[in-house]
């Protein structure tokens, strides 16, 4: 089978499962789903769901779900069935006080000293040498809680090591498809700018905030948030370069103990500190150390708005995890996957209802007086059509004022001296803003959409070497601009699709 018949085939080559939380009954998100034996792996999404690959090769093997704060848990590969939705359950870990107490370090350290040793480690715990990894990457959005727009693709990324910059990276783009089982909205790639109240104030927004468009690659705008990876260099908002500001940006609760399956770790919660946030924002999260050798195992990261009456509002929130590889060299820790949402209002470009004109013209014969006729789709609002202001009017490559302004329903009078429109050759432009029509909505302005924007990765293999049969890098473009590399062979690497949720009407 080569590698395209293989990304493309169709969910019956597929067991669709989800990971449920035994105590609470809800999803566990982003676990580890491992085979045993063939060591091929992949990740629940935000709501638990997982895909894994129908191989006859696998009936012998067993799989290994697993999560930080959970116990392990295992079933047989050939128990999967293909008629229902494999529900994989995890109980979460509830400590003792001796549990704790035993586990507990001689010397006790702050929060902020074991991150500060952790930060000062990465070059250690981290691979220093290149290294690559193969991922099943995706982004969409989220209208009232579905997908659409979804776009999947496989990425191999080759590293340079962590004591090189990762904008030396590299990428390879293995496979690329615009999912149309999903549905799909005309919304433009880069967001457009949208005024409401709700969001007016300007210490709603972050303080020197800066995303760097990538030239609109969206898997570069998602790396560009590893703050582990890029813990040299600028991130995201707050944790900006993780090195230097991360620790002066929050405040640190106590270290508590959670494991990650027989490896303890210390979680240590953080929230951004005032004079940071102002009392606009706020900021929660955690960051999960392991004590023995200081590595980062995973950061969680949230940003909310706060409106007043109406509470928190997620901005944006980033969830990466690294682990060990038990494959691979020594005891480095590799990336497992990134997720990275942020809210935006966009203009809904299907939105036809607005209030927009509809048909203009100059009638110097039927008014005693030359008159532009303007005409609108709705009943125009007489004091917002009256203001001088609203209007800017060219003749030929003149400034002209008007002599009045009349409103009879849909229609818009606006009246000249006869000797300023003596010369019938000149050019007349007109432009009217901030008139509204008499329910209240602005000239030309669409609907909003308020959406959130997902951009993940979740890695499948490392150091795998592949026989290509055409190379090529991926390039500062939209994905699916960029080139696709060929190669040959049986490899298991496919689209970790999620679930199809219709949007609701």
């Amino acid at each position: 089978m080569s590698n395209l018949q293989m990304l493309y085939s169709q969910s019956v080559d597929f067991f669709d499962g989800k990971v449920i939380n035994t105590t609470t009954g809800k999803p566990v998100p982003f676990a580890t789903i491992k085979l045993k034996n063939n060591q091929i792996g992949v990740y629940a999404n935000a709501e638990g769901d997982f895909k894994i690959s129908r191989n006859p090769e696998f009936q012998e093997d067993s799989i290994l779900i697993s999560c930080i704060g959970f116990k392990q848990s295992s079933l047989a590969y050939k128990n999967l069935s293909d008629s229902t939705n494999n529900r994989v359950s995890l109980t979460p870990i509830v400590y003792g006080l001796g549990e704790v107490k035993i586990v507990a370090s001689k010397t006790k350290m702050n929060s902020i000293t074991i991150i500060r040793r952790a930060i000062a480690k990465i070059k250690n715990n981290y691979p220093d040498k290149p290294f690559s990894y193969i991922s099943y990457y995706r982004d969409y959005q989220k209208k009232d809680g579905n997908y659409i727009n979804l776009n999947e693709a496989i990425i191999q990324t080759l590293d340079g090591g962590f004591s090189i910059e990762s904008i030396s990276n590299h990428y390879r783009m293995l496979d690329f498809k615009k999912n149309t089982e999903f549905p799909r909205m005309n919304i433009s790639p880069y967001y457009n700018a949208f005024e409401s109240a709700e969001f007016e104030n300007k210490n709603k927004t972050i303080p020197k905030a800066m995303l760097g468009d990538q030239y609109g690659n969206e898997l570069f705008i998602l790396m560009v948030h590893d703050a582990i990876r890029n813990f040299n260099r600028r991130s995201f908002s707050f944790i900006e370069t993780f090195s230097e500001d991360f620790i002066i940006n929050h405040n640190f609760s106590d270290p508590s103990p959670v494991y990650n399956n027989n490896l303890l770790l210390q979680k240590i919660s953080f929230n951004g500190r005032s004079r940071i946030v102002g009392d606009s924002l706020t900021v929660s999260g955690a960051i999960y150390i392991q004590p023995k050798d200081y590595s980062i195992h995973k950061l969680e990261y949230t940003c909310y708005y706060n409106i007043k009456g109406k509470g928190l509002k997620e901005m944006f929130h980033i969830d990466t995890e690294y682990g060990y590889n038990n494959s691979l060299d020594s005891g480095s820790m590799y990336l497992k996957y990134i997720s990275f949402n942020n809210l935006f209002k966009v203009m809904d470009n299907d939105d036809d209802s607005y209030f927009k004109i509809t048909d203009s013209y100059l009638d110097t014969e039927r008014n005693i007086k030359a008159t532009v006729i303007v005409t609108f789709n709705h009943k125009i609002d007489p004091v917002t059509a009256s203001k001088r202001e609203n209007y800017e009017i060219i003749v030929g490559k003149k400034p002209l004022k008007f002599n009045s302004v009349q409103v009879t329903g849909k229609n818009l009078y606006i009246r000249f001296k006869e000797e300023d429109l003596k010369d019938k050759h000149d050019s007349i432009f007109i432009s009217i803003k901030e008139v509204k029509d008499i329910y209240g909505n602005i000239l030309d302005k669409r609907k909003s959409i308020e959406l959130y924007q997902y951009r993940e990765l979740f890695v499948q293999d490392y150091n795998k070497s592949l026989p290509f049969k055409d190379s090529c890098y991926m390039q500062y473009l939209p994905l699916e601009q960029n080139c696709i590399s060929k190669y040959s062979g049986n490899f298991n690497y496919w689209m970790n699709t999620p679930e199809n949720i219709k949007i609701n009407k």
